[in-house]
Order: C-alpha cells, then structure tokens, then sequence
C-alpha cells in the first residue's frame, strides 16, 4: 500500500515501463483530470490511449461542463468515456494498465480519477498494487453496464444537469471578478485582457488573464495555484483554467494563453489581437464575468448581458 506520489506511481510510471493503455474505473471523475493527465501522457507517448468509465453516472449524473469537455478530449487524444448507466452505485477505483493488450498492472483504492483524488491538495488517499488479471475481469464486467458518452440512449440514462439553470445556479457560490481596474477606472494596457500588448516581447497580443481580486484569492473558491479546473461559459465554449501568478492573482487558460484572450475578444466584437478598453466593455453592456462553482474542480463563467 502507497500514500504518496499516487499521480507519478499509479497513472505515469507504468506508462513510462512499456504499458500502452490504461483502463479506469472510477466512482466519480472530472475533465479537468483527465485533461491534466492526457497531457502529460502526451509528451513522451501520443499513441498512449486511455478509457474511463465513471461509475456513479446513473446515480448522481454528470455535469454538462465536465460531459462537454469529456466530449472535447475525445476528439483530441485517444481517450473515451463512459458512463455507467445502471441503476446500482459503482463506487470502485480502478486502474488497469495494459501492455501489448494483455493485462500489465493494476491498482485498487480510495483515489477518484480527480485532481482532488490525485494532486496533493489536502485530501489523504491510498492505493495498492493487485492481480492485473482480476482487475481487468473486473473493468470488463462493469464495461457491459456502461454506455459511451455519445451513445443515443446517453441523456435518457444519465442526469447531466445544465449550469445554466438558474435553479441551480441559486444554490451554488459564485464571485464577481472585474475586468478592469477599479482603482484606476480601466483596462491595464498591459496585464489583464491586455496581457499580450507587449510587442517588445514577443508575446501574442491574443495573450490574455482574468483578474481575481485580493479578498477572493484568500477565500478557497478558487482551487490551489496549478490545480487545473474546467469552465464552461454561457454561451456553451469550454476550456481548462488554472489559478496562476504571484499571489495567486490571475485565471489562465492552461492551453494556450491566447484562449482567454481570443474569446473575450469575440465576445466584445473586438478585432483579433487589438487592444481592449472601457469603451469596448461599456459597449458590450458589461465590465465584469461571474464565476460559478459547480465542484471543486468545475466553474460556470457567465459572461452574459441581460
């Protein structure tokens, strides 16, 4: 049994051995997970495929952030997912490596396929080595009471309750963060949404952050610095952020520095690259976005007018 390092030992090492796929079953699972580990998959083995069913589906659903971008990294990686669509709690962690199709390792325990489950972030969890071979009998009994996210019969089997619902919305946290500056009355010319106008840098103008002010870094809505998280907007656009900076004082999208920037430019109706100012929010009809925390590691970023 192993208490530490349970991201290194349990979904990286065995890769980095010689195994070529990676089976999970898992009670509850998040994108913003998979995407952390999918990329680091990625850098020494892109032929690596991974295939996770998430066992508490049926019983207690699956957001629509998370089921977006599980549907988003299907398309990008060899990945797949799918929900367990049967009536009975499948609370298991279970991970089985396989190597030249036949079963390689494989690891029982208390750690969900999530950066909670995974990262060190306060949660204290266990995992033990066990016979690959009855674990992946395993994987392969709970497979046939599982449906792939793209199935048809999907939303009739699954709750996949929508964060837009303003039902819903009224019992989960949020925060306002301000796109300006308020002590100044304007968009930083250099940080911010402006991040990137800094030619003599050689930085893409795209280049963009979401401010978080100081009384909100101190409170725990967000997660802990590089702890990855998913967000879905109002308009339906998902993608991976992360707390980062000095301070903790800045959301990035964790692809591509530009993704921020890229969209609330569209949003604004602002030329790609420009730079953004007062006039551009006042004209849109907003100078801020509200965060929604659905989970710990998923958020509903509402940038809607009325």
């Amino acid at each position: 049994m192993f208490y530490h390092d349970l991201f290194q030992r349990v979904l990286i090492k065995p890769a980095e051995d010689g195994a070529s796929e990676l089976l999970i079953v898992s009670g509850y699972a998040t994108a913003s997970m998979a995407d952390r580990h999918l990329r680091r998959l990625e850098t020494f083995n892109s032929k690596l495929s991974v295939k996770l069913i998430y066992g508490m589906a049926y019983v207690d659903g699956v957001s629509s952030t998370d089921d977006s971008m599980f549907r988003k990294l299907e398309s990008e990686y060899l990945f797949s997912c799918f929900y367990y669509a049967e009536p009975y709690p499948v609370h298991s962690k279970v991970y089985v490596w396989l190597a030249d199709k036949e079963p390689y390792k494989a690891y029982i325990g208390s750690a969900n396929y999530t950066q909670g489950g995974f990262v060190e972030t306060g949660y204290r969890e266990v995992m033990a080595e066990v016979n690959p071979h009855r674990a992946f009998k395993y994987y392969n009994k709970i497979l046939c009471g599982s449906l792939e996210i793209s199935h048809d019969d999907v939303h009739d089997r699954i709750s996949i309750p929508d964060p837009t619902n303003k039902s819903v919305q009224g019992s989960i946290n949020s925060v306002e963060l301000p796109l300006f500056s308020i002590r100044d009355g304007i968009v930083p010319k250099r940080s911010g949404l402006n991040w990137g106008q800094r030619p003599e840098e050689g930085r893409n103008p795209n280049q963009s952050y979401i401010p978080v002010p100081a009384p909100i870094r101190g409170s725990g809505f967000f997660p802990p610095k590089a702890v990855r998280f998913t967000i879905l907007t109002d308009d339906g656009v998902s993608f991976i952020g992360t707390v980062a900076q000095d301070d903790d004082k800045a959301i990035h999208s964790t692809e591509d520095n530009t993704i921020i920037g890229r969209y609330f430019r569209d949003r604004l109706g602002v030329d790609s690259g420009a730079m953004v100012n007062m006039e551009d929010l006042d004209r849109y009809g907003r100078r801020d976005v509200t965060f929604w925390k659905i989970d710990d590691e998923t958020f509903y970023m509402d940038f809607s007018v009325d």
